[in-house]
């Protein structure tokens, strides 16, 4: 009798032991991540996962999405390998946008694992992303119910825009002081959220990626909508503003509507992202109410 209870004392101790073995495996495997997210698209995902205390900084375009305490490293596409090393991060986690690559060569050969995640434009895209996140911060299983609950936005977009005849046309201007303008086609982020939305790109057909384009291309297009990010409508406040910046654009419907719409800057960084469908959703409901 006594060594049957010696041997269920020693059972009970192999079991304990074992779980407290495999929950320090997974405390040690979270708590030994020191990421620097480089990309607002980045941070979403990492938030989302509810990962953000593997997070030791972040790049200025996630900074309204950090505590304003978290370090912030500068823009994610002019790293300093100098500013992250201080930081002794273990990852640096970004879409193909963020570098220089002489600084992710340098972060490399500290030790430091570069992690490029998926920056494409499509909702499939955007599936792998949140899957190869939740592997790097060991959340596999939030990125699950993540994933879900995108597919429920999802479905209420395509609700929402599967009785339009008619798409409005949509044109995304990117405006920089000094440079100049330029139009969105395929193959990015904002062509994507306007897909998603229900409307068409008439650059998409001509014109891949941001392009500049003249005012004379831009009134053949007859636009509905002219679409800019909150960046740009920091400066140019409404359609006489822009019209001031390409006077063309006056002999537009957009124009003669006075249809000037926004959509959050972070929503177009790091391919298509939690925020951008967000943006789609919103976009929608404002051109079809």
């Amino acid at each position: 009798m006594h060594k049957l209870s010696l041997l269920k004392t020693s059972l009970l101790t192999l079991v304990l032991g074992l779980s407290s073995y495999a929950q320090a495996s997974t405390d040690s495997a979270t708590e030994k991540n020191k990421i620097i997210s480089a990309g607002a698209s980045v941070t979403q995902i990492i938030n989302a996962l509810d990962a953000n205390d593997q997070v030791v900084a972040v790049d200025l375009t996630s900074k309204g999405l950090v505590e304003k305490s978290t370090p912030k490293v500068g823009y994610h596409r002019q790293l300093s390998a100098e500013n992250l090393m201080s930081l002794s991060p273990t990852h640096l986690v970004g879409s193909n946008e963020m570098g220089p690559q002489s600084t992710l060569n340098l972060l490399e050969q500290s030790g430091v694992e570069i992690d490029i995640v998926n920056s494409g434009e499509t909702v499939k895209d955007l599936l792998t992303r949140i899957d190869q996140i939740a592997k790097l911060t060991d959340h596999q299983d939030r990125a699950e119910k993540l994933k879900q609950k995108l597919n429920v936005q999802l479905d209420k977009i395509n609700t929402a825009t599967a009785n339009i005849k008619t798409p409005k046309k949509v044109l995304f201007l990117m405006i920089h002081d000094g440079r100049p303008i330029n139009i969105a086609g395929s193959n990015t982020t904002a062509d994507s959220i306007i897909t998603l939305a229900g409307a068409k790109n008439p650059a998409a057909t001509s014109i891949s990626n941001y392009k500049p384009i003249s005012g004379e291309a831009l009134v053949t297009m007859q636009p509905d909508i002219i679409l800019l990010s909150t960046r740009t409508a920091s400066k140019i406040k409404n359609m006489q503003d822009l019209i001031a910046q390409m006077p063309l654009i006056a002999a537009t419907p957009a124009a003669t509507n006075n249809a000037l719409l926004t959509i959050k800057s972070t929503a177009l960084i790091g391919g298509l992202g939690l925020e951008s469908v967000n943006e789609a959703l919103k976009l929608n409901q404002a051109i079809y109410p």
